[in-house]
């Protein structure tokens, strides 16, 4: 039985493993699978309901939750540890061993569907270069396997989704300058806290410069995907620095939900901004107010980030071995099959890995 928890100080349970962000990230995973299938079933954008309705589509918010979820609990584990060396590995093996894996899984189902030989296919440079740069991510994703994909009704990427996890990364550096401050604040005793400051201050200019780039399009994608992605982690990093000053209810989630439809009644642009602004309050309600079973998700294990890395490749599988396949059935194949991948990714290289954490604490 779903119940709900009466009105909450966020301070109080931002520490509380009983919260709904296991299942919030794999909804969100599942609305990523939803919104590709119909570009990479039917060969373009443009034909996804959610996007016709509210001017952003059902993908787009779901990497917008990833980033705010990420921004709130990558803060929060920075603040705890208050150790940049421990921060770092802690990242590393949450993002790197998973990565890899997939990285191996798509280079090796590229042997098996090229239309290449092999000996053509693993001296190919792109296949070098598909290899470094998607296990590594620092620099930039990398979507062409040789002879792989080339008849796919959308494009010939290999992993489309990929293209976040770069930007998940520089949020991370620039959450480390942030931490940096708080070496140096420690180091020489600063009577005022400046780290607060300068969360809110990055939150508040990327926000602004976001939707002034969402506004103009005329901008280079750089800045604009740039804006958005500082915009989102960092909004979702003010959770916690203001948790102290959040109190959750279900009735001004109700009232979230009525002032967002209204703003899309108005317009489109008035609905996103909004949106963007209200979401990271939206989201932490959605976390910690439903109790009862729902809860017992946590039990099951975290099959998001799985789930995400492994849904484009096995979407074009289907495009092109079941020609004509209509997005509805792409999605509900695809989310059966990466889920096999992203249990198996869990529990046999997710987790262990998570757990040599404990090593460096």
């Amino acid at each position: 039985m779903l119940t709900y928890s009466k009105a909450l100080r966020l301070t109080t349970v931002i520490d509380s493993k009983n919260n709904n962000f296991n299942l919030i990230r794999m909804v969100a995973a599942t609305a990523v699978i939803f919104s590709h299938s119909f570009a990479l079933a039917l060969g373009e954008r443009g034909f996804e309901p959610i996007n016709n309705i509210l001017g952003m589509s059902l993908g787009e918010i779901a990497v917008n939750i990833f980033f705010i979820t990420s921004g709130l609990l990558v803060t929060r584990s920075l603040c705890f540890r208050n150790n940049l060396r421990q921060f770092i590995i802690a990242r590393a093996l949450r993002i790197y061993p998973a990565l890899i894996a997939c990285t191996v899984v798509c280079a090796t189902l590229g042997i098996i569907i090229s239309n290449l030989s092999f000996n053509e296919y693993i001296t190919d440079n792109n296949f070098i270069k598909f290899i470094f740069y998607n296990s590594t991510i620092i620099i930039t994703d990398f979507q062409i396997l040789p002879g792989v994909f080339e008849q796919a009704p959308y494009d010939a990427s290999v992993n489309g989704s990929l293209w976040t996890l770069p930007w998940e990364l520089r949020m991370y550096c620039v959450l480390l300058g942030v931490g940096l401050l708080i070496s140096i604040s420690s180091h020489f005793k600063f009577r005022v806290n400046i780290i607060p400051f300068a969360i809110i201050a990055i939150a508040l200019i990327s926000t602004i410069y976001h939707f002034h780039y969402h506004i103009n399009n005329e901008v280079h994608w750089f800045y604009s995907k740039a804006s958005r992605f500082l915009s989102t982690f960092f909004l979702g990093a003010c959770l916690y620095i203001i948790k102290d000053h959040i109190v959750l209810s279900k009735q001004a989630l109700l009232g979230c939900g009525l002032f967002l439809l209204i703003a899309l009644l108005f317009s489109k642009d008035a609905f996103y901004v909004f949106f963007t602004l209200i979401s990271p309050y939206i989201i932490l309600c959605v976390a910690y107010l439903p109790k009862g079973k729902i809860l017992q998700y946590n039990k099951v294990g975290d099959y998001s980030y799985g789930t995400y890395i492994y849904a484009w490749p096995i979407q074009q599988t289907l495009a092109i071995t079941l020609v004509g396949i209509q997005p509805l059935e792409m999605m509900f194949a695809t989310f059966i099959l990466t889920l096999i991948f992203a249990i198996t990714s869990w529990h046999l290289i997710e987790k262990p890995t998570m757990k040599l954490k404990r090593c460096y604490t």
